[in-house]
């Protein structure tokens, strides 16, 4: 079997300007963001949501969107890709990262998009002009005047119906990565460092020094220093600085921000996240929180306080918007059902054993699932099935009784979904963007992602998840233009080969890279490998129709 090698990628245009009085400029122009794909952030995510709670949601194919500290658009880009007939606006304090997002603008064309340099406590814009607003990654880390004014912009310009998305570190869960940040504040103290670059290559070390030095066979606190310390050794470096070394970084108690939002004439609406609520809690432990909490925010500030979450992604609606405590079935038939998690072993996965009642784990990106009920099983194979693409309530109901073996109501399969969504392993939208899940005679990629794989390691496939660009991946997808047929791109393909631009070494224990000449590997390219990575690109979200 051989492998594949691409010339390195250069360096992607990102960034994630930390907005808002009193932080440095510099400091995420000497070491960017990472900015991509952030799929909570979705505004079908959040129309979904107020769906859920009996709000109708403004459309998100013809709304308008603004991101509080877009960096260089990694996040707002692909959305502006997605849904043409809506209206974004990024704004963010670095120019040097808003010009690498305008300058991959350029190239795409779009039109229905603005990137602006500017500061979030100058910046006004015309009230209720936007339906959703994102803010990811920036309340925690600016001061407190900064983050009052988040919420005076939220309340300002959503639009009556708008949702806003602000994520933020809560406690008690963040006391437990202080301590690790302590020491790397001491560290770099010690060496009097300055510089981001150093600072994050000294945090490294430590870091390294931490794992090594903490035994598996130590205590718990040891044991949660280790795998904090692990953690942060597989981050990107822009991640370590900004997170840890900003001058600013203020945890909170879900309490506190809404005490703060609700001055601001905001309300609670839900997470972006999906969560299961009280659900897996023990009955009496769910009936106590019902006899303590009398409200939503103080049912949710106990649900933080036993699970010990350190950050939330909560979404806030204008206060004296009607809110249900359940969603209206009725409102939610017309949604489009996907898949969210796939079984741990396909396989091994028979007919007989998602008609009986055996166990069948399945595993989604926030998580893993077992599940031994014969139609929920049947529903989740069904979606694996029809990945990447979505289901109608009808389609999927259908199926489900033909793989189950027995009847079910579309307010059957409706209630599983909706279950399946706050566990994470279902995925309900409100629109189906442009994708296929077969490939074509002529395969087309979306013309972002075809630019994309060019000066990044991944690209935004079209449910804006990020999708890692292996070697030959970021030499086929470019092809892949509606054009050329499969003979076309092979050929392509071994001009690539030929130029050097792609590597193919040979099987493992043999010596130097396989020719673009020899025959036998030419056949094994053209009726293994190419059909493989074109069928990868389906299952992974990136053709189009």
């Amino acid at each position: 079997m051989f492998s594949l090698r691409s010339k390195a990628a250069p360096a992607s245009p990102q960034g994630g300007g930390l907005i808002g009085a009193g932080s440095p400029r510099d400091s995420y122009d000497a070491l960017p963001y990472l900015s991509r794909c952030i799929p909570q952030t979705q505004p079908d995510n959040l129309a979904l949501a107020a769906i859920l709670r009996g709000i109708e949601p403004v459309p998100v194919d013809r709304a308008s969107v603004l991101e509080l500290g877009c960096a260089s658009g990694g996040n707002l880009i692909p959305l502006a890709a997605t849904w043409p007939g809506s209206r974004f606006v990024g704004i963010d304090r670095s120019s040097v990262q808003i010009n690498q997002g305008q300058e991959f603008l350029a190239q795409l064309e779009l039109s229905n998009i603005d990137l602006r340099v500017a500061d979030l406590m100058e910046f006004s814009a015309e009230p209720g002009s936007f339906d959703y607003i994102l803010c990811h990654g920036v309340y925690s880390w600016v001061p407190a005047p900064v983050q009052q004014r988040i919420f005076e912009l939220c309340q300002r310009l959503l639009s009556p119906r708008g949702i806003a998305y602000i994520s933020y570190n809560t406690y008690p869960g963040f006391y437990r990565r202080q301590p690790i940040i302590e020491m790397m504040h001491y560290h770099i103290r010690g060496l009097g460092l300055t510089d981001p670059v150093e600072t994050v290559k000294q945090a490294r070390q430590l870091l390294a020094f931490l794992i090594a030095s903490t035994p598996d066979s130590d205590g718990t606190s040891a044991r949660l220093l280790r795998e904090e310390a692990t953690r942060l050794a597989q981050v990107p470096d822009s991640y370590i600085f900004h997170e840890h070394f900003e001058a600013d970084n203020h945890p909170c108690y879900f309490h506190e921000f809404m005490t703060l939002a609700a001055r601001h004439g905001l309300q609670y609406l839900d997470e972006a996240v999906p969560k299961a609520g009280a659900v897996g809690l023990p009955e009496g432990t769910q009936q106590s929180l019902l006899q303590i909490a009398d409200d939503v925010v103080r049912h949710e500030q106990y649900l933080d306080f036993i699970r010990n979450t350190s950050m939330r992604s909560t979404l806030l609606c204008h206060q004296g918007v009607p809110l249900r405590d359940g969603p209206n079935p009725e409102a939610l038939r017309s949604l489009q059902i996907l898949c969210a998690a796939a079984p741990d072993k396909p396989h091994e996965l028979s007919q007989d054993k998602l008609r009986d009642d055996s166990p069948v784990r399945f595993l989604s990106r926030i998580g893993a699932a077992t599940m031994d009920h014969p139609q929920f099983k049947s529903m989740l194979w069904v979606l694996f099935e029809q990945r990447p693409c979505a289901m109608s309530l009808g389609e999927l109901t259908t199926r489900v009784s033909a793989v189950s073996g027995s009847a079910v109501t579309e307010d059957d399969v409706l209630e599983m979904a909706v279950y399946g969504h706050r566990t994470g392993i279902v995925g309900m939208h409100t629109k189906s963007p442009q994708v296929v899940n077969r490939v074509s005679e002529r395969p087309c990629a979306s013309p972002l992602s075809r630019r994309q794989v060019q000066v990044d390691t991944a690209v935004a496939n079209q449910w804006h998840l990020s999708v890692n660009a292996d070697p030959l991946r970021r030499v086929l997808l470019p092809l892949l233009d509606g054009r050329r047929d499969h003979g076309e791109i092979l050929a392509d393909l071994l001009i690539a080969i030929e130029q050097g631009r792609l590597v193919v070494e040979g099987p493992a224990g043999s010596r130097g890279t396989l020719s673009a000449s020899d025959p036998q590997f030419v056949e094994q390219l053209r009726t293994q490998h190419l059909p493989r990575a074109l069928a990868a690109c389906a299952d992974l979200g990136l053709l189009i129709s």
